[in-house]
């Protein structure tokens, strides 16, 4: 099961323009205020300096949506990033870093992730009501503290049943293998080999009728 501590709800359109074929080619996530340079270890009141600076909109919101990507956010925190009825899940592998070469694309502030299910996202319908509620907030980042628990429980149901289904597909595979087995055994010269043998078929045939 995934271990976090802190979840967060993340967006693909920093700068109003959609990236989640950036976020999912290079496991990223990002936010925009492309006219902000490097903001590395840059406390909140300095953080609100550079967006009056930069004629940015200095409001709670913003200050506390930059503030939360650079400095919040910490290795090892999910992420739940949303695209129409898809859900990615995203686990934060690294600090905040400056891309000075995404600048004029609009998303120079960056993290990389691990997306934990990049090829398979769930449906926001099986969210928990909780989570997926939570999932209006307007902001481009925002602290998920009150789905928490909702989203550990959910996983912990789901996870077991994903795990079943490739147990299931690795002993399909390994089938022909242990039927040779059996046949070897049951044609070798040791004699408690070949009864064991013999008796693991009459087990299959039981079971199977």
């Amino acid at each position: 099961m995934l271990d976090f501590n802190n979840l967060w709800l993340v967006r693909t359109n920093p700068d109003n323009t959609n990236r989640l074929k950036e976020y999912l080619e290079n496991d990223i996530i990002a936010i925009g205020w492309g006219k902000l340079l490097d903001l590395t270890s840059m406390p909140k009141s300095e953080i609100f300096t550079e967006l009056s600076r930069n004629n940015y909109s200095c409001s709670n919101v913003t200050l506390g949506v930059i503030n939360h990507f650079v400095n919040n956010i910490q290795v090892d925190d999910l992420c739940i990033i949303p695209y129409g009825d898809k859900i990615y899940i995203a686990k934060v592998t690294g600090p905040y870093y400056y891309d000075a070469t995404k600048v004029e694309d609009g998303y120079p502030h960056q993290r990389k992730v691990e997306f934990i299910n990049k090829e398979k996202p769930i449906s926001r319908t099986s969210l928990p009501d909780a989570v997926r509620k939570s999932l209006g907030a307007q902001n481009y980042v925002a602290h998920l503290r009150h789905g928490i628990d909702e989203f550990k429980s959910f996983l912990f149901e789901t996870e077991p049943a994903s795990e079943n289904i490739n147990l299931q597909e690795n002993l399909k595979k390994m089938l022909p293998k242990a039927i040779e087995n059996i046949k070897n055994a049951m044609d070798c010269d040791d004699v408690q080999r070949r009864f064991n043998a013999s008796v693991e078929v009459l087990r299959l045939l039981q079971k199977y009728e």
